[in-house]
């Protein structure tokens, strides 16, 4: 009997332990469709708040966002880098040395900043038709120097591989080789599925008052208070939305297509190179940029490995100046 009366205890606590454990299980479920709605909710309320500073312009399947200035002269194009989830707030601090002698367009591309997803492949190729569209549907003056920061390399230098008639020159800042993603090892794409699936269930949002998810929403310190605030509400609705995500899927394949699709001729091509920069390979794959175009130079700076510190504006301010007034002699 007492043997009968430990073995019903027994089953009795199991049942107990296993009615605890789907209890938890459902208030996790439960935590994360409240986030999750929040998140839909908030975007949804606070569509209006973060009001565009350009125009949309219907590209293929989606409405793609560009910025122009007022100003006329030389036409410049500014291309950020990969996963920047509002280029034009990130770039602001250079594209804005030159706001009075240029004209100035900054391209989102689909799933950034106030542009729309896309379904279309994520591929380089179809990257450069679509900022191709945008630029001629929106009027802006062509050819244009293209300036590019990191990993935005890969769509301008495919820009000009398909479209050498748009291309007056070429500056990339830090800008990744085709040589180096081709090699590139994408283990942090799990950082990105992280932030993610963080970002819809809404938890960065619950966060976004930290001081470490402050960071995480603005890493450049240069920008004034109401572009941090734009800046930061934009990222915590597309952050590592899916159209990012493939594009860094991704980048293998779209820089053996770079390296696949032959050499730029004589367009004017200037790297500025990261001494900083932590990637064991940057330095020797940066030399095979040159050899894009039979018109390269190079310059290095000091930063600008995540986004372009203040230290080295004065060295690519004067690298761009400096071709723009070549560019305008010819």
């Amino acid at each position: 009997m007492r043997k009968n009366k430990k073995m019903v205890l027994g089953n009795y606590d199991k049942k107990q332990k296993g009615s605890k454990k789907i209890y938890i299980y459902l208030l996790i479920i439960c935590m994360l469709l409240v986030g999750a709605f929040y998140q839909i909710y908030y975007v949804y309320a606070h569509a209006n708040q973060y009001g565009r500073v350009g125009k949309l312009i219907d590209v293929n399947d989606s409405m793609m966002h560009l910025y122009t200035s007022a100003s006329s002269g030389m036409p410049l194009v500014f291309a950020s880098n990969i996963g920047t989830s509002v280029p034009y707030a990130e770039l602001y601090p250079l594209f804005s040395k030159f706001s009075e002698e240029a004209a100035i367009a900054v391209y989102d591309k689909p799933g950034y900043g106030w542009s729309e997803l896309t379904k279309a492949p994520r591929d380089v190729t179809t990257i450069a038709s679509e900022i191709h569209t945008l630029l001629h549907n929106s009027n802006h003056p062509l050819p244009a120097l293209f300036i590019a920061h990191s990993m935005g390399s890969l769509e301008v230098l495919r820009y000009a591989q398909l479209y050498p008639e748009d291309v007056a020159g070429i500056v990339l800042i830090d800008g990744a080789s085709p040589d180096f993603c081709s090699k590139y090892n994408n283990i942090m794409i799990v950082e990105s599925f992280l932030m993610n699936g963080l970002r819809n269930v809404g938890l960065l949002r619950l966060l976004s008052d930290t001081d470490a998810m402050q960071k995480i929403l603005n890493t450049n310190d240069m920008l004034p208070e109401e572009l941090k605030t734009l800046n930061s509400g934009i990222t915590l609705e597309k952050l590592w939305n899916r159209n990012m995500i493939e594009e860094k899927l991704k980048l293998q394949s779209n820089a053996k297509m770079i390296l696949e699709g032959g050499t730029l001729g004589d367009i004017p091509l200037h790297i500025i190179t990261s001494k900083t920069n932590p990637y064991g390979t940057w330095q020797q794959t940066q030399t095979t940029l040159l050899k894009f175009s039979s018109n390269s130079t190079q310059t290095y700076m000091d930063g600008s490995v995540n986004f372009i510190e203040e230290k080295d504006m004065a060295i690519i301010q004067g690298v761009i100046s400096s071709l723009i007034t070549s560019l305008q002699k010819e």
